[in-house]
């Protein structure tokens, strides 16, 4: 594959890349390994502050997570981008969470990847940390994170740790977790 070629489906899949990053979540103040955190049970998830829907904001956009009890996570974001090599269209990221803390959470989600044809041209991979605020009604994410793309052959086309983080803010039945709106210009009544 020539240079160019890469450098296109790579800054493609970096923009694809970075909205699941903002979905997906990362500040991490502390890790656990592997072992202790398996031995969560699903209780200490049930009652962990990171279960819930959110309303994420990314650095390049928009996205609605759900943190069940029993360690799944959802997260939508928008189904397609643009980018050189054309429209590439992206599914659902679906993945796994536990907690590594009392408010910290590290998660792994898949986001599959396919051109306007539906050819599946490969893949997304989110492992991040984040940290619930201590009233429960945010999170932010960021450090400590990695997102692997993939291309169909499941070759690793990129590796990245470094991006902005991301905010969440819990959704709730009338309060949706979207920013103030801003008024919009026109003429004052008298």
């Amino acid at each position: 594959m020539d240079q160019t070629s890469f450098r296109s489906k790579s800054s493609l899949s970096r923009r694809t890349a970075l909205s699941g990053v903002g979905a997906a979540a990362a500040v991490s103040l502390g890790h656990l390994d592997r072992a202790a955190a398996q031995e969560a049970t699903p209780n200490t998830r049930a009652n962990h502050p990171n279960v819930g829907v959110w309303m994420i904001d990314s650095p390049i956009g928009r996205a609605i997570a759900v943190y069940a009890a029993d360690g799944s996570v959802v997260t939508a974001l928008p189904a397609t981008q643009a980018g050189a090599q054309g429209v590439t269209f992206s599914s659902t990221q679906v993945g796994t969470w536990e907690p590594t803390g009392e408010r910290s959470t590290h998660l792994t989600v898949v986001q599959l990847l396919s051109d306007a044809a539906g050819a599946f041209v490969g893949t997304v991979t989110v492992d991040a940390y984040q940290m619930v605020s201590a009233d429960g009604q945010s999170f932010t994410s960021g450090e400590g994170s990695s997102v692997t793309i993939r291309d169909a052959a499941n070759t690793v086309v990129d590796v990245m740790t470094s991006f902005p983080p991301a905010t969440g803010i819990r959704m709730g039945v009338g309060s949706p977790g979207l920013p103030g709106a801003t008024p919009a210009t026109g003429t004052p009544s008298a």
